[in-house]
C-alpha cells in the first residue's frame, strides 16, 4: 500500500513547477507540505497580516479581494495563492477567502526558498506568474497611477535611518560588533562629510571569513571603495535601475556632497518582485549563456509592462538601456570565467543609445574596448576573444550585430588607451562634416564594465577633442550635420509627410525629430566642456553651468520628452500587433494636442539649428 507522501508526491510531480523539480527535490517538497482542512468562507489570510507560507490549493477554490472588496483572483486545484506577500517578504495586501469547503497544503517559507535556490525552472516559474497577474492589474488605470507615484517617490522617504559610520582604520571585529549592535547590514567608511567607501556584510563574509584574514585588519582594506551614490531626492525608479542593473544591495543617499540615509534591497525588494526590473537581477543569476538568452525572451512583455505601470513613457529608455547593460555585464562575467583573468587592466565601452541610455525594442550593439598601454605579448587574442564572445552573446539576446563594424571584435575599436587617444586626436581635425559623421557615435561614450580611470581618460580626450587648436574646424563640423536635417514642417506649420513606399502619409520620427535633436545637443555639450552621455542629463548639466538658456533648456527638454513618448508608444503599439518595430509614426493616430505639440517641438529643434548656423557659419 502506498504512503499518504507517495500520494502527495504524485499529484505534485503534475502539478507545476512542481513538475520540474528532480526526484530528491520533489520527495523534500511533499514532505514540507502540511494538510489543513477549512470550511468555505474561512478567511485564510487578512490584509496587513504577514504571510510566511506557500497556499497549494489541493482541493476546493479560494477567492483573493483588494481592500475595497474588489475581486483579484479565483484559485482551483493546483493553483498557489499569497504569493505578492511571500514572494515580497511584505504585509498581506489581498484578503483570500475560500468560496468552498477545501483541502488545502501549507509549506513554510524555508522549505520554499530551499526549492527555488535549489531549483531556477521553479524559481522563474513564480516570477513569471507575478508578471503575469501584473499585466491584468495594471490595466486599471488607477493602479496605474499609483504605481508611477511609488516609482517618482523619492528615494530619501524610504531610508530608514541616518547611516553609521567608522574611520578607516577600524579593525573588522569592531565594525561587525558596530553593525551588530545597531543592527545593520552595513557600514560607510570615512570622517565627516568624505565617503571613502562601504563595508557590507557580504563583505564581511567573502573578503574577511572565506579568506581567514585577521579580526584586527582595518575595514579599508576589505570595503568597497568609492560606491555607487545617488541624490536623496532621486526617484525610487533610478534606486532600482542603479541597484538591479549594477548587482548591487546598498545605495548611500547624498545631499549637497553629504550621505544623508541608506537604501537596500529590502527596502526595494517587494518593488522588484512587482515589476519587471525584476529582470535585471534575474540575468545575474545565470551561469550560462542561454540562461541569458531565455531571460531576455522576456524583454519585449517588460516594454509593454513598463509603460501599462504608468511609468512616463520617456522614462522606459533608459529602464531598457539598464537592462542591455545587465546584460552585457552578465556576458562579459561568463566570458571571463572562461577564457580567466585578463592579462591588463581594461574597460568595456557603449556607443550611441546605449550609452546615451536611450535604447527601445529592437536596437544593435555598438561597442568597444579600451584596454592599457603595458599589456604582455598575446594580450589582444585575450581581448579579442572576450569580444567575440560578448558580441556573440549580445546577438542571440537581441542586441544584433552593427551594420557598420562598431564593435569591439573589429580591431580598430579595440584598442589601448593611447589607440583611443590617437583617435579622438586625429577626429579633432578631420576636415568635413561627412567624416564627422562618421566618427559622432563615438561621442556618445560611456563605460560598462572595468576601470573606470581609462574610461574617465577617454572621456578628457574627449573635451579636449573640442576644445584643442582643432576646435572651430570640428565644432563646426558636428554644427553642420546637425543643422541640416531636413525638419518637417513647411508652410502654415503643416507637417510634410512621406509620399511613397510602405510609410506613405507617416512621419519618420526618428529621423526628423530624435537625431537632429540629439546631435545638436551633442554640439552644445562639447562646446560647453560638459562629458555626460544622456540628451537629458547634457541639457540640465548645460543649465546648471550657465552655458545654456534654462527657457532654452526647457523647450529642448520638453521636444526630447515628446518625440521620444511618442517613439516609445509607437513601438509598444507595433509590438501588440505582432509588427516589427520602426520609426514612422501616423500623426492622424495621435490627438489633436498632440499634433500641435509636436508642430512646436519641431519648432524648437528648428529654431536651435538656426542658432547654430549662426553659431558655427
Amino acid at each position: 500500500m502506498d504512503s499518504p507522501l507517495a500520494d502527495v508526491e504524485r499529484f505534485l510531480a503534475q502539478t507545476p513547477p512542481f513538475d520540474c523539480l528532480e526526484p530528491p527535490q520533489l520527495r523534500r517538497a511533499a514532505a514540507a507540505f502540511e494538510a489543513v482542512y477549512r470550511r468555505s468562507g474561512t478567511e485564510v489570510l487578512r490584509i496587513g497580516e504577514a504571510n510566511d507560507t506557500l497556499w497549494l490549493v489541493r482541493r476546493g477554490a479560494v477567492e483573493t479581494h483588494d481592500a475595497q472588496g474588489n475581486l483579484i483572483g479565483r484559485y482551483g486545484e493546483g493553483e498557489s495563492f499569497g504569493l505578492q506577500s511571500l514572494l515580497g517578504a511584505r504585509p498581506v495586501r489581498f484578503r483570500a477567502v475560500l468560496i468552498e469547503d477545501s483541502l488545502l497544503w501549507c509549506m513554510p517559507r524555508a522549505a520554499f526558498d530551499d526549492l527555488r535556490a535549489a531549483s531556477r525552472a521553479f524559481d522563474d516559474f513564480y516570477i513569471r506568474s507575478l508578471e503575469q497577474r501584473l499585466v491584468g492589474a495594471l490595466q486599471d488605470s488607477a493602479a496605474g497611477r499609483q504605481t508611477a507615484t511609488l516609482f517618482l517617490t523619492p528615494l530619501s522617504q524610504l531610508a530608514r535611518r541616518t547611516p553609521i559610520s567608522v574611520p578607516r582604520a577600524t579593525p573588522v571585529a569592531e565594525a561587525a560588533r558596530v553593525m551588530a549592535e545597531h543592527g545593520v547590514s552595513s557600514l560607510l567608511v570615512g570622517e565627516g562629510r568624505e565617503l571613502e567607501g562601504i563595508l557590507t556584510d557580504r563583505d564581511l563574509r567573502n573578503r574577511v571569513l572565506a579568506q581567514g584574514r585577521d579580526p584586527s585588519t582595518p575595514v579599508a582594506e576589505v570595503m568597497t571603495a568609492t560606491p555607487l551614490t545617488l541624490e536623496a531626492d532621486s526617484p525610487v525608479l533610478s534606486g532600482i535601475v542603479a541597484m538591479a542593473g549594477r548587482g548591487i544591495h546598498h545605495l548611500p543617499l547624498v545631499r549637497d556632497g553629504a550621505v544623508v540615509g541608506m537604501v537596500t534591497t529590502r527596502d526595494l525588494l517587494s518593488l522588484q518582485t512587482h515589476h519587471p526590473l525584476y529582470l535585471a537581477a534575474q540575468i545575474q543569476k545565470q551561469d550560462t549563456r542561454e540562461g541569458v538568452v531565455e531571460v531576455c525572451r522576456r524583454v519585449p512583455k517588460l516594454f509593454e509592462l513598463l509603460l501599462a505601470s504608468g511609468l512616463r513613457a520617456e522614462e522606459v529608455p533608459k529602464v531598457m538601456s539598464t537592462i542591455t547593460d545587465a546584460v552585457t555585464r552578465r556576458l562579459i562575467h561568463l566570458a571571463q570565467a572562461r577564457l580567466g583573468p585578463a592579462p591588463a587592466p581594461w574597460a568595456w565601452l557603449a556607443f550611441g543609445s546605449q550609452a546615451r541610455e536611450e535604447q527601445s525594442l529592437r536596437t544593435d550593439q555598438d561597442n568597444g574596448i579600451v584596454h592599457a598601454d603595458d599589456v604582455p605579448a598575446g594580450a589582444d587574442a585575450w581581448f579579442a576573444a572576450l569580444a567575440r564572445e560578448v558580441s556573440d552573446g549580445l546577438d542571440a539576446c537581441g542586441y544584433v550585430y552593427c551594420p557598420g563594424g562598431i564593435m569591439a571584435t573589429t580591431p580598430e575599436w579595440r584598442q589601448p588607451l593611447s589607440g583611443w587617444l590617437r583617435h579622438f586626436a586625429r577626429w579633432a581635425t578631420l576636415p568635413d562634416p561627412t567624416a564627422v559623421l562618421r566618427v559622432s557615435i563615438f561621442f556618445d561614450l560611456r563605460g560598462i564594465h572595468g576601470d573606470a580611470g581609462l574610461v574617465a581618460r577617454i572621456r578628457e580626450a574627449m573635451a579636449e577633442c573640442a576644445g584643442g587648436r582643432g576646435r572651430a574646424v570640428f565644432l563646426s563640423a558636428l554644427a553642420h550635420q546637425a543643422a541640416h536635417y531636413d525638419v518637417p514642417l513647411g508652410f502654415f506649420r503643416q507637417f510634410v509627410l512621406q509620399r511613397q513606399g510602405e510609410h506613405r502619409d507617416t512621419l519618420e520620427i526618428k529621423a526628423a525629430g530624435l537625431l537632429p535633436l540629439t546631435d545638436l545637443v551633442r554640439v552644445r555639450a562639447l562646446q560647453g566642456g560638459v562629458t555626460v552621455a544622456s540628451t537629458r542629463e547634457r541639457i540640465a548639466a548645460l543649465v546648471a553651468r550657465g552655458a545654456m538658456d534654462r527657457a532654452e533648456g526647457d523647450r529642448l527638454d520638453g521636444a526630447y520628452r515628446l518625440l521620444c513618448g511618442l517613439r516609445v508608444r509607437l513601438h509598444a503599439d507595433l509590438a501588440r500587433r505582432g509588427e516589427a518595430p520602426h520609426n514612422h509614426l501616423d500623426v492622424r493616430r495621435i490627438g489633436h494636442a498632440e499634433r500641435a505639440a509636436l508642430r512646436d517641438a519641431f519648432l524648437v529643434i528648428r529654431e536651435a539649428q538656426d542658432a547654430l548656423k549662426q553659431d558655427f557659419p
